[in-house]
């Protein structure tokens, strides 16, 4: 059993070998083989995949570059949401479908595209290649999709009072058949992530791509001013 232990990384064993090596032989008598090894192979991969992240995350410029802006572009848009939802919210019998806020929502969309293509630019500029706009943007987009769902579980929970009094939650509330305001917006919530960050890669992708590739011409023609402004020697 103890050869399940070479499924974890090095640097795992070296820190954790002989302690999950005691817990192994004590589990072996309470679990069956083959759970066991289920659970082992799942804990090793996992502990594998965390390190490749964390390290993708620290030692890249633009991945990291883009969880900075991600968290930048999370930040003011947690201001916005507590001003359009709490401090200043829509009527009880406005709707998000209202001619005023759909302007609305569509002038955001196109201030986040510019954003991204900000985050393409910027994270190329750390990395000088085409992918790294993207690196940059997919994981900016990652970390908006998560913060924001965040923000909006914190929003929702604590100012359920204020939150609950928007038309359309409640009529989505009362056409869903849950019992709890609370619970249905929470859930709801949650179940979003399954299209936003799907949405935030491709995203991240797309507008990355179109930052990297300004980036990228910008680069070019302040080489090709140079290369003009250079007085040619004699051989």
């Amino acid at each position: 059993m103890n050869r399940l232990l070479r499924l974890y990384p090095r640097w795992w064993r070296h820190r954790y070998g002989d302690e999950f090596a005691a817990l192994l032989e004590d589990l072996s008598s309470t679990r069956s083989r083959w759970r066991l090894v289920v659970d082992v192979a799942a804990g090793a991969l996992d502990a594998r995949l965390e390190r490749v992240a964390m390290k993708r995350i620290f030692t890249d410029p633009a991945v990291r570059r883009g969880v900075y802006d991600g968290l930048i572009v999370s930040g003011v848009t947690a201001v916005l949401v507590v001003l359009t939802n709490v401090v200043f919210p829509a009527g009880p019998d406005e709707s998000d479908s209202d001619p005023e806020y759909l302007w609305q929502y569509a002038a955001t969309l196109v201030v986040l595209a510019i954003l991204f293509v900000a985050i393409g630019f910027r994270g190329r500029r750390r990395a000088r290649t085409l992918g790294a706009g993207a690196r940059a943007g997919v994981a900016a987009g990652v970390v908006v999709a998560v913060m924001i769902t965040l923000v909006f579980l914190a929003v929702n929970n604590a100012f359920l009072g204020v939150v609950s009094q928007q038309h359309d939650k409640r009529v989505a509330f009362a056409a869903s058949g849950w019992t709890s305001m609370r619970a249905y917006l929470t859930v709801t919530q949650l179940k979003s992530l399954v299209i936003l960050i799907p949405a935030g890669v491709i995203a991240g992708i797309v507008l990355g791509l179109i930052g990297a590739g300004i980036a990228g011409r910008r680069t070019a023609a302040a080489s090709g001013k140079v290369g003009q402004g250079r007085t040619p020697t004699s051989p």
